[in-house]
């Protein structure tokens, strides 16, 4: 089950994505969200990597992970299946709940664990998730949003330091991530993003997959995924869609889709409510 909440860019309205997935044995590969990722499993178990290690949820602790923190995913074990329930969180409503809690503007929460045990904030999440889903009452809908966002950030975030290094690394790499995505529908060579990043090729290459977590091809193809999502959520043809960001044809992007949100682009939008 796929449900959009959409707030319209209103303050205090719930912009979200609920997923719900029921006895999967789907396998995600190497992909990241613009937002958070949020959620909790009800039954069976998850695993995935990212930030270089293996994670594995089981009911009772909670999935957190940051935006365009690159992951994987699917079951435990080979012959296991999953039940979870995800949110996907625009970061400016989590900023938002918590520069109002403080009282002054605040930066993005960092969750440096991507999965931690929490049992009674784990049980919160579900119960917001079948709110989300199914409530009539916004006021139900709205509260327990705030309460367990806010909890999470409280309980479970931290500052995130990063060193002189890792700045100066970022700058260039900053440069072709920003030209990406302007022009993620273009048919760009490495030697061009080389020469913005004023790198060489290896060094871009190796730099790039080291911050990201993904190569800069891989990256472009996450870019044009995004883009046809949006399209497809505002009514468009997987085949515009597609042509649109940049796929050299329907086929290539429904194996694409298919892979990463574990759905066709035809699924998505029948599913999408």
């Amino acid at each position: 089950m796929l449900l959009r909440l959409n707030g319209g860019g209103a303050p205090g309205r719930v912009d979200a994505e609920l997923l719900r997935l029921e006895k999967s044995r789907h396998k995600y590969p190497r992909h990241a969200h613009e937002g958070y990722a949020i959620g909790a499993v009800e039954r069976g178990a998850h695993a995935f990597n990212a930030r270089g290690r293996r994670w594995e949820a089981v009911p009772g602790r909670i999935i957190m992970v940051n935006p365009e923190d690159i992951h994987d995913g699917g079951p435990a074990t080979a012959n296991g299946s999953y039940s979870y329930r995800m949110i996907y969180l625009n970061p400016e409503m989590l900023r938002e709940i918590v520069s109002e809690a403080i009282g002054r503007h605040a930066e993005l929460p960092f969750f440096p664990r991507a999965v931690v045990a929490d049992r009674d904030l784990s049980n919160s999440v579900l119960i917001l998730h079948r709110a989300l889903e199914a409530s009539h009452s916004r006021l139900e809908r709205d509260g327990r949003f705030v309460e367990v966002l806010l909890g999470l950030v409280l309980r479970h975030s931290r500052a995130r330091l990063a060193s002189e290094t890792d700045r100066l690394i970022a700058q260039p790499l900053d440069r072709v991530v920003e030209f990406l995505a302007n022009r993620f529908a273009d048919d760009i060579s490495l030697a061009m993003l080389a020469d913005l990043a004023g790198l060489d090729r290896f060094r871009l290459l190796r730099q790039f997959r080291r911050r990201f977590g993904l190569p800069p091809h891989a990256y472009q193809t996450l870019l044009r995924l995004r883009h046809a999502r949006m399209l497809l959520r505002s009514g468009e043809s997987a085949a515009s869609a597609a042509l649109a960001a940049g796929f050299a044809d329907q086929s290539h992007m429904i194996r694409k889709f298919k892979a990463v949100y574990g759905m066709t682009p035809g699924q998505y939008q029948g599913r999408l409510q």
